[in-house]
């Protein structure tokens, strides 16, 4: 392999990263060689020790939901009407596509069908316009396959959140490793938003390479 890559993208087709961004800026990151603790659960604390693949390839369907719990309570100053509170929130991404045999995020969606239990669990990192979160997930309602028989295979599954997510403290970098559409994963700490409530973009390094490569 070159030491550094012999191609680069074509001016002008970079994402759009304001005004009405396309839906495919959005992506998932699973751990698809998960490390749990004797009592089922992933470090969320860091992510170097991750093999992060990129759920994409034959995907052309992600739709989050919030799944919100809550209650409408009548009270007596509000005159007959109800107020609702939301007590709580179960995060869940809903991927769907078709069968890509061979790739890695797929291949392990799929070698998950006969399971459960604490064998559905992972990590995912989820870069929402640009902005990453991290949480532990369970894989749920998967369909490795399926359709008629003139059509590509179907493929789809769940992703559940577990738990309270978090954010990064620093710069989340994700950069291509020799295997295909699977990245290693580094955290920047010294690079902090500069206003208050906001979080550092996530940069994604494409091309694999001892030398540089080009980031999106």
């Amino acid at each position: 392999m070159a030491d550094t890559a012999q191609t680069k993208f074509l001016p002008g087709t970079e994402t759009n990263k304001g005004g009405f961004p396309e839906n495919f800026v959005n992506k998932i990151f699973l751990d698809v060689k998960p490390q749990l603790d004797d009592a089922g659960d992933v470090d969320l604390n860091d992510v170097t020790n991750g093999s992060w693949a990129w759920v994409a390839s034959g995907i052309n369907s992600q739709t989050p939901s919030a799944n919100e719990t809550s209650t409408n309570d009548a009270y007596y100053d509000g005159g007959g009407f109800t107020e609702t509170e939301v007590t709580g929130k179960q995060v869940q991404i809903a991927v769907s596509g078709n069968r890509k045999v061979g790739d890695p995020a797929q291949d392990y969606v799929e070698n998950l069908f006969f399971k459960f239990g604490t064998a559905v669990k992972t990590r995912v990192i989820w870069i929402k316009n640009n902005t990453p979160i991290i949480s532990a997930c369970t894989i749920s309602n998967i369909v490795p396959t399926g359709g008629a028989a003139n059509a590509k295979q179907t493929f789809s599954f769940n992703i559940d959140f577990n738990g309270r997510p978090k954010i990064f403290n620093g710069q989340l970098t994700l950069t291509a490793t020799s295997t295909k559409k699977v990245y290693s994963a580094t955290v920047d700490t010294s690079k902090q938003p500069k206003e208050d409530g906001k979080l550092v973009d996530a940069k994604i390094v494409e091309e694999a390479t001892t030398g540089a490569g080009a980031g999106e």
